[in-house]
Formats: C-alpha cells, sequence, structure tokens
C-alpha cells in the first residue's frame, strides 16, 4: 500500500495517469468533475478499451453545467479513439475512487478525497491511498456498481442536456439556478436488483402493549429480525418488508441474508439477518404515511391485483399474532416501488 498526497507529492495527478497508463480498462469514481478534459493527460490514454465514469448529477445545482461539458468532450475522446464510454450517475456518491484493469483483472486501486479536477489532483492538500490487492478491488467495485439506481447515460442523452443548458443559461448575479436534469435520468426497471421469482413477506416488528414509537430509527444496514416460531419458508434471498404492529406503517425493507439461527431467547427463539435495502426510509420512516392497510386499501380499491397468493387479500393471519405472511410478487414490488423511491430522494439530501 502506498499513500498519495500532493504536498510534497508525487500528486494524485501522476499517480493516477500512471494507473491509467498501465491498464486497458478504467473507472472514474468522482462526485465532482472537471468541464473538460484538459487537465489530465488524456492524450497519454488512447489505448484504452473502455472508460466508467460514476458521478452526480443534481438537480438545482450549478455543477450541472461543468458536468455536461465533461461528458459531451469525454464522448467525442471515446469516439476518436474507438473507447467504449459509460457515464453512471449515483446522486448519493461522495467517495471518490480510481481504478484500472487489464485483460480483465483489476489491477490498482486508488481511493483518496481528490476529485477528478485539477484542485483535486493538484493543488489541494489531498490524501490517499493505493492498493494492489485484485479481490479487494473486485469487491469495492461490485459496491460500486450495485447500488446505482439509474440507467447508464447515452450520448443521445447528454446531447438533450446539452440543449436544456442553452435553453437555462445561468444568471448573473444569481446563486441558484433553474436547471434540473435530474427529472431527465432514467430509473433502472429494478434497482435494487431483486431477482424475478423472488419471495415476499410481511413481517410485523413490536407486541400489542409495546409498539414501535415514532422516531425509533430502521437505518442499520443488517439486522436481527426475530421470530416466535421457526420461520419456515423463509430462505436467503427472499425480501422481508417490515412494519409495526399498532400503527402498521412500513419501517423498511430486508433482504434475507442468512438461514435462521437460535436467539437464546424464549420469547424470540429465532432470528435471521436481513440487508437492510431502504436504510434512508428506515431512518424517517415516521415522517411517511405509508401503511399496509392504506396500501392494501389502495391496491384492492383500483383493483390492480392480489396481495396474497390465496386471493383472501386479507391480513387476518397477521391479526392472530402470526409474525409472517407471504404476499403476492406484485404487492411486494408495489410496495417496494414506493419505499425505495422515498429511500433514494432522502439520500440524495444527505
Amino acid at each position: 500500500m502506498q499513500i498519495i498526497n500532493n504536498r510534497p507529492g508525487p500528486n494524485h495527478r501522476s499517480k493516477v495517469a500512471d494507473c491509467f497508463k498501465c491498464s486497458d480498462e478504467i473507472i472514474i469514481v468522482s462526485p465532482f468533475i472537471s468541464a473538460d478534459l484538459s487537465f489530465f493527460p488524456f492524450d497519454e490514454l488512447r489505448h484504452l478499451k473502455k472508460i466508467t465514469l460514476i458521478t452526480r448529477l443534481r438537480e438545482f445545482t450549478r455543477d450541472q453545467y461543468e458536468k455536461v461539458g465533461f461528458f459531451v468532450c469525454l464522448y467525442e475522446f471515446g469516439k476518436e479513439h474507438s473507447i467504449n464510454i459509460e457515464i453512471l450517475i449515483d446522486n448519493v456518491l461522495h467517495g471518490k475512487v480510481y481504478i484500472g484493469s487489464n485483460k480483465g483483472k483489476f489491477r490498482e486501486a486508488i481511493i483518496t478525497s481528490a476529485n477528478f479536477n485539477k484542485f483535486g489532483l493538484e493543488f489541494n492538500n489531498e490524501w490517499g491511498v493505493c492498493i494492489n490487492e485484485e479481490s479487494l478491488i473486485e469487491q469495492m467495485a461490485v459496491g460500486l456498481f450495485d447500488r446505482i439506481t439509474l440507467q447508464p447515460l447515452t450520448e443521445e442523452e447528454v446531447k438533450v442536456f446539452k440543449k436544456e443548458l442553452e435553453k437555462t443559461p445561468i444568471k448573473k448575479g444569481k446563486k441558484e439556478v433553474d436547471l434540473n436534469l435530474e427529472k431527465l435520468l432514467k430509473k433502472k426497471p429494478n434497482p435494487l436488483q431483486i431477482p424475478v421469482k423472488t419471495i415476499y413477506w410481511l413481517k410485523p416488528i413490536g407486541v400489542t402493549g409495546d409498539i414501535i414509537p415514532w422516531g425509533e430509527s430502521f437505518n442499520s444496514f443488517h439486522s436481527n429480525l426475530h421470530f416466535s416460531k421457526r420461520p419456515t419458508g423463509i430462505k436467503q434471498g427472499h425480501i422481508i418488508i417490515a412494519y409495526a404492529v399498532g400503527h402498521r406503517n412500513i419501517l423498511s425493507v430486508y433482504r434475507v441474508v442468512s438461514d435462521f439461527k437460535p436467539s437464546g431467547s424464549t420469547r424470540w427463539p429465532y432470528f435471521i439477518i436481513g440487508e437492510n435495502l431502504t436504510p434512508y426510509y428506515g431512518d424517517q420512516w415516521h415522517l411517511h404515511k405509508i401503511t399496509i392497510t392504506n396500501q392494501k386499501d389502495e391496491v384492492l380499491a383500483k383493483k390492480l391485483f392480489n396481495i396474497t397468493p390465496s386471493g383472501m387479500n386479507c391480513y387476518g393471519s397477521l391479526m392472530r399474532s402470526a409474525d409472517k405472511l407471504n404476499i403476492t410478487s406484485e404487492f411486494g414490488k408495489f410496495l417496494i416501488d414506493k419505499v425505495q423511491l422515498i429511500d433514494q430522494k432522502i439520500a440524495e439530501t444527505q
């Protein structure tokens, strides 16, 4: 492992360039970028096969104007030198990472505080580390792509962005801008990457007389979900939509990542580990009136689909103290779409 610092050097610009020169595919992860390519030796990267850029594009910010300029330049560079360009938007991005791979193997990654512009790579007092362990770099790369909820930007979409910039110039003397390119971004049809044949469950949290209080947070990335009986039928990869006993507000959405385990508790003798897919929503669930009751009523009133596989379309067993209920995939996706959208909007403000 090597420590990188712009002062006294060698600076980030030289180290990132060296990493990219020895690669045939590179990944640039940076919330802020320059308005063009002039700050970096792109002429020395004509040998590349692919450049992947992951960055932010937040609404009503001046940053949108610089980003689009860079996107245009990057696509032009790619076309000129037959390099595949992929631009991904992650509006909850904060980290900065530069990764190089060669012949399908990750060879080097720079994890740093330095954004991909001349200030971050040369002038600011930024610190970073360089790692070469392939398995660690691969693990990090998987994490970078897994949580991106938007479809890759196409060159045609970037051209549309450029026209929007021309129609909405920055007004002199105003800090705020009227431009909202975020509304033009296309969401992935399945942003949480839930397989088609996944099984969905409703699970109550809390008990009558001891209900979940308003404001209690459900933002942990992994949680133990407890059961009074052995949770037969629930397998790894299944989706659990947790709600509060009493007021019935949805608390968060979990993906099962373990088999059931004994807890040692008499009251709740079993538990499974759930990966929290909506931690931002789980932190603020009490601000949104999404309950299993009003969502069921909406679906049935519109005659959209069944909410239970039996077609009974009621929560009878849950009302009789059951600690899980199998629901249809249509209803599960319906609930998750609403919660995930709120989760994403909250994340973008953090």
